[in-house]
């Protein structure tokens, strides 16, 4: 479960907090990579949001909270509709906490609920015109992103032309997916280049690169869009994106569902989590939407986020591995320390090698030895 963060004990803290994050916002919104893991960077976000609740002269312009992407990126093609993110919360207790304020707004009960999987790739805006594709815009600051049109054709799933001559914006997710992942560092070890360090890594250098001798193909997953009827429900506007022939996660184990309770959505959710390992593509947690076109509306969004629609997030994964070696290594304090050298394995789109061995006691009651299986969980700053 994610829901424990830090308190910030002082001012400087707090500005420390901040720089670290919007550090850490900078190279996931760009490159894709950050200093921090998801649990990491979601703890130290809630930190700073809990210090400003409890500290509101002293909010940093620079904060993250209440911006999109972290407040990280920009862009120079205006959006039609502003792209927000979406809040998070962490365990079956906030989610409901955060349904019942949603229909406390709404002075009513939900009509229905749809959960889908949160892919972990990057969100573009696809905008057409009498059904041909003319313009891929990543989503920047949320008021503006970047034009990437010149990627459109190695996005599988992204139909150049739709089955309808109409104008529409789709929305959705662009990622590598596991296969894709590993063919293209293929690709870029035959051309001599660095491989990506995560599937996050690579779409988003990808989607930016101009000019390499060498194609690698991505794949898009389409939640959303403007231009349609308003008044579809989120489950038959996605019918409807498939209709056009825009892929989706209805292709995939971790269908989106309409559920008419909350309890059903809960269900949902632990059923995607459970197919998360076995997914061809990553997800960092299960969005969960009111389906209803008129409670959207009725709810509105805030500057950030729409208020009808949430993130659970999941927590990190672990996966099991292989000791090969221990080696001594000079941490970047100086402090020299073993590490575990590690069967590479890939947890939360991170090749990991190596992993800091920092109990001894706990190492020589286990009777740990070289070549034994173990447990690698994602919880820190890794080594990849």
């Amino acid at each position: 479960m994610i829901d424990a963060f830090a308190p910030l004990p002082s001012s400087s803290a707090y500005a420390d907090a901040v720089a670290a994050a919007v550090q850490a916002a900078a190279a996931y919104y760009t490159d894709g990579a950050t200093p921090l893991g998801d649990d990491e960077y979601d703890a130290l976000v809630r930190s700073i949001a809990a210090w400003e609740e409890t500290h509101p002269d002293e909010v940093l312009p620079d904060s993250p909270t209440g911006k999109v992407a972290g407040g990280a990126v920009q862009g120079d093609v205006p959006h039609s509709v502003p792209m927000l993110s979406l809040d998070n919360v962490f365990s079956a207790e906030e989610l409901a906490s955060w349904a019942a304020g949603l229909e406390r707004r709404l002075g009513r009960p939900v009509t229905a609920w749809c959960v889908e999987p949160k892919l972990d790739g990057l969100a573009v805006a696809a905008r057409y015109r009498a059904g041909r594709l003319e313009r891929l815009i990543t989503r920047g600051d949320g008021l503006a992103g970047e034009d990437i049109s010149h990627a459109a054709d190695a996005v599988l799933g992204l139909p150049a032309a739709l089955t309808e001559p109409i104008d529409v914006e789709l929305r959705g997710e662009v990622l590598l997916t596991q296969d894709q992942f590993d063919h293209a560092n293929r690709i870029r070890a035959d051309h001599g280049a660095t491989p990506f360090a995560n599937p996050r890594n690579g779409a988003a250098g990808t989607l930016r690169a101009k000019d390499r001798p060498y194609r690698i193909e991505l794949t898009f997953f389409g939640y959303g869009a403007f231009g349609l009827d308003n008044d579809l429900t989120h489950s038959t506007l996605l019918e409807r994106l498939a209709a056009l022939g825009a892929n989706t996660a209805a292709t995939t184990a971790a269908a989106p569902a309409r559920c008419s309770t909350l309890e059903e959505a809960q269900q949902r959710i632990d059923e995607i989590a459970a197919l998360r390992a076995a997914l061809p593509f990553g997800i960092d947690g299960v969005v969960v939407k009111a389906d209803s076109a008129a409670d959207q509306r009725d709810a509105g969004s805030g500057s950030r986020a729409p208020r009808w629609a949430v993130a659970r997030k999941l927590a990190a994964e672990h996966k099991v591995s292989r000791l090969l070696d221990v080696e001594w290594n000079v941490g970047r304090t100086g402090i020299i320390a073993p590490r575990a050298v590690l069967e590479p394995v890939v947890i939360d789109g991170v090749t990991v090698t190596f992993a800091t061995l920092h109990n001894p006691g706990d190492i020589e009651r286990r009777g740990l030895m070289i070549g034994d299986a173990v447990y690698v969980l994602r919880a820190g700053v890794i080594s990849a």
